[in-house]
């Protein structure tokens, strides 16, 4: 796995439409999916950071964003400084980006989403 690999990016909290750090991503992606991801649950880090945690039996919907391959590198750049993960590395203080399979109407996606660090 590398932290480079082109993948959609899976949304729960303020990365997705019509949410306060989605302009992060505004005008950057080709299109968006509503997507679901099995296996994990949402919750909140010590620091009050919505995050998901692996729980059997549980879900979380959100958004998948298939990001414009010219914009790829600087978005996702940028997603990682926002959510306190240094260029080139997968775990940050309160995230960490990994590489998960979720599912939309479209089919099923392995893409990159910011999960607990744990």
């Amino acid at each position: 796995m590398n932290a480079s690999d082109p993948l959609p990016l899976f949304t729960y909290g303020t990365l997705r439409r019509g949410e306060p750090n989605h302009c992060y991503l505004e005008g950057n992606y080709a299109s968006c999916l509503t997507a679901t991801l099995r296996g994990y649950e949402r919750g909140c880090t010590v620091h009050g950071f919505s995050v998901v945690i692996p729980s059997p039996g549980a879900q979380v919907d959100g958004e998948l964003f298939f990001l414009r391959p010219d914009a790829y590198a600087e978005t996702m750049r940028r997603c990682d400084l926002l959510e306190d993960i240094e260029p080139g590395k997968l775990t940050g203080r309160y995230y960490r980006k990994a590489q998960i399979v979720v599912e939309t109407t479209a089919g099923t996606f392995t893409a990159w989403a910011y999960i607990d660090p744990n």
